[in-house]
């Protein structure tokens, strides 16, 4: 029984798929293809169904795309800005799947990113940062792996130097070892730091 049919899309160059009751839905011109489709076909509602989903999976990988194209998100992220948009749960757990698995989507990546940048201008202990990461939605083993990486002894030292350049500077009054501790160095780390970096005992 024919529940819809295929028209043109006025003015955009696409299709849509116009329900004899109900709102019509646009369709892709490689979407058409994909299912042999032609101008003026009726469909039944079944098809009609399979092809409102596979519209809907399209625009939800496309739209992720554009979002990772502007800039690194979590895994978290990105769900919710789908979800936002309506996308059902379903197909957003498949898109997302699937720019995890072609490498578009990286909660890893996106660590490393964060630890790398924050480290380079307001350096900070391992705790602090695991604390900033768990606030933005990185998943824990990613997180752990980023911090593992970024904070071997020698980046250790690296960043301690800068925190105690960055305290002289801000906070020139103020004992140094407090300072670092309250940006989230560890006893161990303010210890490591100043050893491996060469800097002389600090208050």
């Amino acid at each position: 029984m024919s529940y819809a049919r295929i028209v043109r899309e006025p003015g955009k160059g696409g299709y849509q798929l116009l329900p004899h009751e109900g709102s019509p839905f646009y369709i892709s011109s490689d979407l058409l293809c994909a299912y042999n489709l032609r101008v003026d076909q009726e469909v039944d509602e079944a098809l009609a169904t399979e092809l409102f989903r596979e519209s809907q999976k399209r625009k939800c990988y496309a739209q992720g795309l554009s979002y990772l194209a502007r800039s690194e998100h979590t895994t978290f992220h990105l769900v919710r800005k789908l979800a936002g948009k309506g996308y059902p749960k379903e197909i957003i757990d498949e898109t997302v799947g699937r720019l995890t698995d072609e490498g578009a989507l990286s909660d890893l990546r996106y660590a490393r990113l964060f630890i790398e940048r924050r480290q380079r201008k307001n350096p900070e202990g391992r705790s602090r940062l695991a604390q900033r990461l768990a606030e933005r939605g990185v998943k824990n083993d990613a997180a752990e792996q980023a911090l593992d990486e970024l904070f071997t002894e020698e980046l250790i030292a690296v960043y301690v130097a800068k925190a105690v350049d960055r305290a002289g500077a801000v906070h020139p009054d103020r004992p140094v070892r407090d300072l670092l501790r309250r940006w989230g160095f560890s006893s161990h780390e303010i210890r490591t730091g100043l050893e491996r970096s060469g800097i002389d005992e600090v208050p």
